[in-house]
């Protein structure tokens, strides 16, 4: 009977045994039948929590969406990419990958944010940004007047209104041996000049420190002709490691020989069919009213524009007024300042040879704008008097500064009165709400009753808070109902200063001593002269106790007598409670010899 329940037994541990290997195969088999193929990685980014997306991600998650994105950005760069459009590609790959690696998020959300940073990819392999947005000429640079057959000084004055610094960039005039294009002696095969670093600016009056300088040295040429020339320069720089490359345009105006004749006097002569010598119109100056504009302000912008053709009017001119944009990326990008009309667009009728015109239009700075200059361009088609069409644009700056706003705390006071001689502690904190630095932050206080105080709180970066804790001195009684004014002042980025005042109030008493020369002077028990709190309670008291009859020796008399009987009555207790207790203890012991003797 054992052998067979023995037998039994391992019968039922076979079974056993076999059930759990079939069931390791199948759920091999099942494991592999979901591993995703390489093509297929797109689909693991919700496998690791059985499509449950809502699900937070596991480590497997992010690496699947570090492989659909590196696939999607080397799919990109096989098109025919500039080296900055590959740099920017590497480095929207580099942040995702930062974000992803140390980011808590759904299944959901990170399907949603690799969608949103292949969008930036693809943008960036569209579009990279030109250095027309950044790198400008200098504001205040005049026109260069020079005369036939004499040498004269060419200065480009170039300023980087970007975020990002440039680099080793190289300036090379384009020259042409046409003198109705560069009207100069050609002296050398290259006159290429370099500026070593273009640093951005962060404010308007920043920007022309920080401007870069090349000079050159040129001979006009005799046989030039009396005009405005538009004299074209390529730059190439370096940014964010990559070479780009744009063109700046200036001007010069040239008085040639009368010989000569002037510049685009042959445009009379052609024919409707002909193509003439280009009419430029350039901008000459604008204004902004107010003349300082601040985020969130809206101004008039004045515009004047000149026809530079001596011969040739412009009819039909339309003008396209473009902001520079602003945002974090392509998909949240935003231009600077937009019309209130909802229309940027400007027209006139003509402007006649060497004439101006005037453009105005209104706009609005947003009001999340950091204080610094931005990049306005003015895009121009015209026709000229044959209905030739042309097009042109123009660019400049506009400064915005940031309002400073400053707030407090509540202000701890301690203590809220005092008396002349004492010191009173006041703490509180200084916020800094707006976009721009405030630098010199002090606090001062105003009044006849303290003084000293004076805090000195020193830079406070947007956002950030400044922590005040002054003593005060009481110096003299409150005369009105103890006001105390905290004064703050700082200063922006421009050196201006700016107050902010609160009122405290911290009401100070006239110190009153005691005089000894003053307390009892004729021995009759009376303090005379003593008023600790100035209401004269304390004399009253005195004076009573003296109309009453009791002089200080009768209580101090009664006191000790009071103290005496107390004494004697203790003494008698502890007499009474010591007899009792003993002659308890004698009967007590009486009775035990009575029971030993029975």
């Amino acid at each position: 009977m054992a052998n067979r329940n023995m037998k039994k037994n391992s019968i039922g541990e076979g079974v056993i045994r076999l059930t759990i290997v079939l069931a390791a195969v199948l759920i091999a088999l099942s494991a592999a039948l979901f591993i995703p193929e390489k093509g297929d990685r797109a689909e693991a980014v919700s496998i690791s929590i059985n499509g449950d997306k809502n699900g937070m991600i596991k480590n497997a998650d992010r690496e699947a969406a570090y492989v659909i994105l590196l696939e999607h950005m080397n799919t990109l760069k096989k098109k025919d990419l500039s080296a900055a459009q590959r740099a920017k590609l590497d480095e929207i790959m580099y942040d995702a990958n930062v974000y992803i690696a140390n980011t808590e998020m759904t299944v959901y959300q990170l399907e949603s944010y690799i969608a949103t940073v292949k969008d930036r990819m693809d943008d960036a392999a569209e579009n990279v940004p030109k250095a027309e947005q950044f790198l400008f000429i200098d504001n205040r640079s005049a026109i260069t007047s020079a005369k036939y057959g004499e040498a004269t000084a060419l200065t480009l004055s170039v300023v980087n209104l970007g975020d990002t610094s440039v680099s080793d960039v190289v300036i090379t005039p384009t020259v042409s041996t046409d003198l109705a294009k560069w009207p100069f002696v050609i002296q050398t095969a290259s006159d290429a000049r370099i500026i070593k670093t273009l640093r951005p600016a962060s404010s308007i009056e920043e920007s022309y420190g920080l401007a870069g300088q090349a000079v050159w040295n040129f001979v006009v040429a005799d046989g030039a002709k009396t005009g405005v020339y538009p004299l074209t320069f390529h730059v190439m720089y370096y940014r964010n490691g990559a070479m780009e490359e744009s063109d700046l345009t200036t001007y010069i105006n040239i008085k040639g020989k009368s010989s000569s004749g002037k510049l685009n006097e042959d445009e009379k002569d052609k024919k409707d069919d002909d193509k003439v010598s280009t009419p430029r119109i350039i901008v000459t100056g604008f204004t902004t009213d107010p003349e300082e504009i601040y985020a969130g302000d809206t101004f008039k912008l004045n515009i004047t524009v000149q026809n530079t053709s001596t011969y040739t009017a412009v009819k039909n001119i339309q003008f396209d007024l473009t902001a520079a944009n602003t945002g974090d990326d392509q998909k949240t990008t935003y231009e600077a300042f937009l019309p209130t009309s909802g229309s940027a667009t400007m027209y006139l009728d003509s402007i006649g040879p060497g004439e101006t015109a005037e453009l105005s239009l209104e706009l609005a700075a947003r009001g999340d704008l950091t204080k610094r200059p931005y990049a306005v361009n003015l895009e121009m088609n015209y026709e000229d008097a044959y209905k030739n069409p042309f097009k042109s644009d123009s660019n400049f700056s506009i400064p915005v500064n940031q309002a400073a706003r400053v707030d407090t705390g509540n202000y701890e006071i301690s203590p809220e009165f005092a008396m002349v001689g004492e010191s009173v502690d006041v703490c509180f904190s200084i916020y800094n709400k707006g976009q721009t630095t405030l630098y010199n932050v002090q606090v001062d206080f105003q009044s006849d009753s303290f003084e000293g105080g004076s805090t000195y709180v020193g830079k406070l970066e947007s956002g950030g808070v400044g922590d005040v804790d002054a003593t005060l001195n009481a110096i003299a009684p409150s005369t009105d109902d103890g006001t105390v004014i905290a004064v703050i002042s700082y200063e922006d980025e421009s050196g201006n200063v700016s107050t902010l005042e609160h009122e405290l109030e911290i009401y100070v008493e006239e110190y009153v001593g005691m005089d000894f020369n003053e307390i009892d002077e004729d021995g009759d028990g009376i303090m005379e002269g003593i008023d600790y709190d100035g209401d004269g309670i304390v004399d009253e008291y005195y004076e009573g106790m003296e109309k009453s009859g009791f002089p200080v020796w009768i209580i101090v008399v009664i006191a000790v007598a009071v103290l005496l009987v107390v004494i004697v009555v203790i003494i008698i207790i502890i007499v009474v409670v010591s007899k009792k207790k003993k002659k308890k203890a004698m009967e007590l012991a009486a009775a035990v010899d009575d029971d030993d003797e029975d």
